[in-house]
């Protein structure tokens, strides 16, 4: 895999600040929308690039990129770094790459090294309906009593 295309993958998780702050029951959509259009080409391509072998070998790429760009952060700033690139692989890139049969393993694949690395730090994968129907309905900070969907896990 050329360096270039390591960073371009890279960014979708380190770049995340943008992506965040739209983490909201109104802006998700959009953002998601946004988000899937900007990286899921780059995602496809790198995926059908070697095959399986070749899923694994990105897999280890974007853990050892992501564990670099740890270690050049300040140590005070380091574990809010760490949680931010967390988030985005749980609230976007992973949904992304669940919504397509050619990332799907790389999905897999990814969790399964972030929990072998850190397994402290271990996260769950779901697909973007379900965290979508995970916002719950609020105004002005306080949840309103409809809306929910509380019977689905």
């Amino acid at each position: 895999m050329r360096e270039v295309n390591a960073e371009a993958l890279l960014s979708a998780i380190q770049d995340g600040k943008p992506w965040l702050k739209r983490f909201t029951g109104k802006a998700y959509d959009q953002a998601f929308q946004e988000y899937r259009a900007r990286y899921a080409p780059l995602f496809r391509e790198a995926a059908l690039a070697d095959g399986a072998e070749g899923i694994e070998a990105l897999t280890e790429v974007l853990l050892d990129g992501l564990a670099e760009g740890w270690r050049r952060q300040k140590p005070w700033n380091r574990s809010l770094v760490q949680m931010e690139d967390k988030q985005m692989i749980v609230c976007f890139l992973g949904p992304m790459l669940m919504e397509d049969p050619v990332c799907a393993p790389l999905e897999e694949k990814l969790r399964e090294g972030w929990a072998a690395r850190w397994p402290k730090e271990a996260y769950q994968s779901a697909p973007r309906e379900k965290i979508r129907k995970g916002f719950r309905p609020t105004f002005m900070g306080i949840t309103l009593p409809f809306g929910g969907q509380e019977d689905e896990e």
